[in-house]
C-alpha cells in the first residue's frame, strides 16, 4: 500500500503518534500511521495496552514488533482470533 496517497484524519495521525511514543518506535511512525487507517482505534489500543504490560523479559525482539505481530494477526483472522 503506498502511503503516500492516503489523506490521514488527525485521529489516526495522533494515535499513531501515541502508539509510536508508547512503543518507544518512532522510525516505525508510518506503519502505525497504517495501522491506524486501516485498523478500529479501540482494537489498536487494546493491542498497545497489552504489549505494553508485557515485562521486559518476556519481549523476544522489540515491544514495536511483537505489537506488529498482533495487529497483523487481528487483520487476518478478526475478532474471534485469541493470540493464545
Amino acid at each position: 500500500m503506498n502511503t503516500h496517497n492516503i489523506n490521514y484524519n488527525p485521529l489516526e495521525i495522533q494515535l499513531a503518534h501515541e502508539i509510536a511514543a508508547k512503543l518507544e518506535d518512532p522510525n516505525a511512525l508510518s506503519l502505525y500511521l497504517t495501522f491506524a487507517h486501516q485498523v478500529p482505534h479501540e482494537k489498536l489500543r487494546e493491542l498497545l495496552d497489552r504489549v505494553a504490560g508485557i515485562p521486559d523479559r518476556q519481549i523476544k525482539r522489540t515491544r514495536g514488533a511483537l505489537f506488529t505481530h498482533l495487529v497483523n494477526q487481528y487483520k487476518q483472522y478478526g475478532y474471534d482470533y485469541s493470540g493464545n
